[in-house]
């Protein structure tokens, strides 16, 4: 990873809250792009208790570390990154992130060759290389959200007309136009920012990316999504994962606020109404399963069925460094992942 220059190709924003683990071997990975192609990075922390930042200064100086000293929201914090960035394309980058020497040059290769794309993301794929289809997504209009709902898509996966969510009718290999993207990881360039302004910090933390989108494609800026770039997403294991019941109270919250603002407008009052019961139920039903799977895990403990049971923080890192080799395999990068993860453990020793 090169050292940051005055003007870099591109500024690299990620929001931290507890999730070192992950945190250093997505910044692990970002260390194989090309020295040719420069990065600067920008890690806000919001008030994280497992001692991010220090690890930061000490094991990534380059990395810019900025200290919150409460939890602010992964938007307020997104805004902070790039805010203090320089580069001509920003990059919302999450922690639990796997990217390939190749990913962010791609990126920022298909944006200079698009002018009019103004907002690009990569194919994400999950740790065993299964697609993520979260990545390119339509608008959640009421029938959309629906057919998400009731497993419609799944049913009908080539039908246009119950996939204008996930969009699976779309080839997973071929570059297209989508209304928004998923930020885990989304590369714009800065006129977007400079016209659209900053994400919405009404929005504590989920949704903003659809939100973000939305209004880049209303200023005339075309959203894409590029294959061709490839990263893992590691799904559930950043910081945010850890308060299950907040992150489902922020998910019900962002989805009306989206409905409200950009779509409540155009349906009756009778619809808005269904809107509000459906989004109160989807709550309802992830905080019933939320509550479900914490019980079932107190009883298996308490009846003595064979856990895990192994120290957390050795746990934690055991299961990193699985993800880096395992991210390594999925991602084409097998050759030296072994010679690489023995570094990775004399690092962790540190």
């Amino acid at each position: 990873m090169s050292r940051p220059q005055p003007n870099p190709d591109v500024s690299i924003c990620m929001v931290s809250l507890n999730c070192w683990n992950v945190l250093r071997d997505c910044l692990e990975t970002l260390t194989k792009t090309p020295a040719t192609y420069c990065m600067e990075v920008i890690c806000v922390d919001n008030a994280s208790s497992d001692g991010t930042p220090d690890l930061l200064a000490k094991h990534y100086p380059h990395v810019k570390v900025i200290r919150n000293t409460q939890n602010v929201g992964f938007t307020i914090a997104t805004n902070q990154a790039i805010r203090a960035s320089c580069g001509r394309h920003i990059l919302w980058l999450n922690t639990d992130i796997l990217v390939r020497p190749d990913t962010l040059p791609m990126l920022s290769q298909f944006l200079d060759e698009h002018p009019a794309a103004g907002i690009v993301g990569p194919q994400v794929l999950n740790l065993d290389g299964s697609f993520q289809p979260q990545c390119r997504r339509g608008i959640p209009t009421p029938w959309a959200s629906l057919c998400y709902l009731l497993k419609l898509d799944w049913l009908f996966p080539q039908s246009p007309a119950f996939n204008q969510y996930l969009q699976s009718h779309l080839p997973i290999d071929r570059s297209a136009r989508v209304d928004a993207l998923s930020g885990c990881c989304l590369m714009a360039k800065r006129e977007v920012w400079d016209q659209i302004g900053p994400l919405d910090e009404s929005i504590f933390g989920f949704g903003e990316d659809i939100d973000w989108c939305v209004r880049a494609k209303n200023h005339g800026f075309e959203v894409w999504y590029h294959p061709a770039a490839v990263l893992v997403h590691l799904k559930g294991q950043g910081g945010v994962h850890s308060r299950p019941y907040h992150k489902a109270y922020g998910i019900q919250q962002c989805m009306w606020q989206f409905y409200r603002d950009h779509l409540s407008q155009r349906d009756p009052a009778i619809v808005r109404q269904m809107m509000w019961l459906a989004i109160k139920a989807y709550y309802g039903l992830n905080v019933a399963k939320i509550w479900t799977t914490i019980q079932l895990r107190g009883l298996r403990r308490w009846i003595g069925i064979p856990g895990d049971d192994r120290p957390r923080s050795g746990r934690a890192v055991l299961d990193a460094e699985s993800n880096l080799m395992q991210g390594a395999k999925v991602l084409g990068l097998k050759q030296g992942a072994e010679d690489d993860q023995q570094g990775d453990v004399v690092r962790r020793a540190a």
